[in-house]
């Protein structure tokens, strides 16, 4: 059978239209995962709705007198809104925050029932019909002065011996939380992030995320779930903190728009922007940098301006300290994955001991890890 001239040019341009599509797909890898970070952090049933300000929470369930949740912030601030119906006793489970947060409802400071693990909080309290804000955080929270947190990246196949590099982050005294640049997984299954969040049980303080590429090899839905928002922003006693998604080697521009207005609300705070794949690979040759030099000249340009204090990134399996246009920077992938060949840096995490009330980051420390 023939085809005629016209159906030739009819397919030809289906075609072509087709392969347009793909193209801006391909140019914008991450639109669609930036679009469904925007239903993070609210629930809803019949006569309930809740919603974590700042969209900093992962809703694990709602339901039969109790709301679970994954927070993303030392400082987490839900709002819950009833009917009649629903009014009355309600439950409130808090994972991952600080072992000294306690629940603030319309001036009411509620304790935490006793028992369970150190970051998993539980509060039963009667909530009246309307909406009542509930403010899960430490007593201290406000106080600006000096802390110190950890900071790790690059777990992958070392998900199963994780929990001594944990045992030994819990051992040091002064750490309030724990920051990931991603790569918690090898092939993103749902096995293993039940495996990280086993693990997660032998860490005595919360562990704030975002994603690596790694991450990608499964749906980012299934990150989404159990850990909230790739990209996100929370103070915490007068510092800011940024993560940012660039698990596809770069930043959706909906990813831009939110960090100029974060970078605008932290400008005069001290600030830590984290991401996964730094913009620039500082060797040239360790496939750790932004698929593109103008994008990542430009998110620099964001942060000067912006007068970030610190960067950290992952990836690169291995440990670098570098000046990013002026910015102190870290790479520090050494969560257990293969490192680099030759470099002698193993399994390792960093301390940074930040002091918003001098408007300074005071040390930068590694801290090794033995193999097994």
């Amino acid at each position: 059978m023939r085809t005629s001239t016209a159906t030739r040019s009819i397919t030809h341009a289906a075609g072509m239209i087709g392969l347009a599509l793909v193209l801006a797909a391909c140019t914008r890898p991450g639109e669609q995962r930036a679009l469904a970070e925007l239903e993070v952090g609210s629930a809803s049933l019949p006569g309930i709705t809740v919603q974590a300000t700042g969209g900093l929470a992962a809703i694990r369930a709602l339901g039969d007198g109790k709301i679970d949740v994954w927070s993303q912030t030392p400082d987490l601030e839900l709002a819950v809104a009833l009917d009649a119906t629903s009014a009355g006793s309600w439950t409130i489970v808090a994972r991952n925050t600080l072992v000294d947060a306690v629940l603030t409802e319309n001036g009411v400071v509620h304790s935490r029932e006793p028992g369970g693990p150190p970051t998993v909080a539980t509060f039963t309290l009667a909530l009246a019909a309307g909406t009542t804000t509930l403010r899960i955080a430490p007593p201290d929270a406000d106080r600006v002065e000096a802390y110190q947190f950890a900071a790790m990246a690059d777990i992958q196949t070392a998900l199963p011996v994780v929990d001594d590099m944990f045992r030994v982050i819990s051992g040091l005294p002064d750490l309030r939380f724990v920051v990931g640049m991603g790569d918690l997984t090898d092939r993103g299954e749902l096995a293993e992030y039940e495996l990280f969040d086993r693990q997660l049980q032998t860490l005595a303080i919360p562990f704030y995320t975002t994603l690596g590429n790694h991450e990608l090899w499964g749906p980012a839905e299934r990150f989404f779930d159990h850990y909230g928002r790739a990209s996100f922003h929370f103070s915490f006693k007068g510092a800011a903190f940024t993560f940012v998604d660039s698990g596809d080697t770069g930043l959706d521009p909906i990813v831009e728009g939110w960090l100029d207005g974060w970078l605008d609300a932290a400008k005069d705070q001290v600030h830590v922007f984290l991401t996964h794949v730094p913009p620039l690979d500082p060797f040239g040759g360790r496939y750790g940098s932004f698929r593109s030099a103008e994008d990542a000249r430009r998110l620099l340009a964001r942060l000067v301006m912006g007068k970030v204090d610190l960067t950290l990134y992952g990836h690169i399996h291995t440990y670098i300290k570098l000046d990013n246009a002026g910015i102190p920077a870290y790479i520090s992938g050494g969560g257990g994955a293969l490192p680099m060949t030759w470099d002698g840096i193993d399994r390792h995490f960093l301390v940074v001991t930040i002091d918003p009330a001098n408007g300074s980051i005071d040390n930068v420390e590694v801290h090794r890890v033995a193999n097994r």
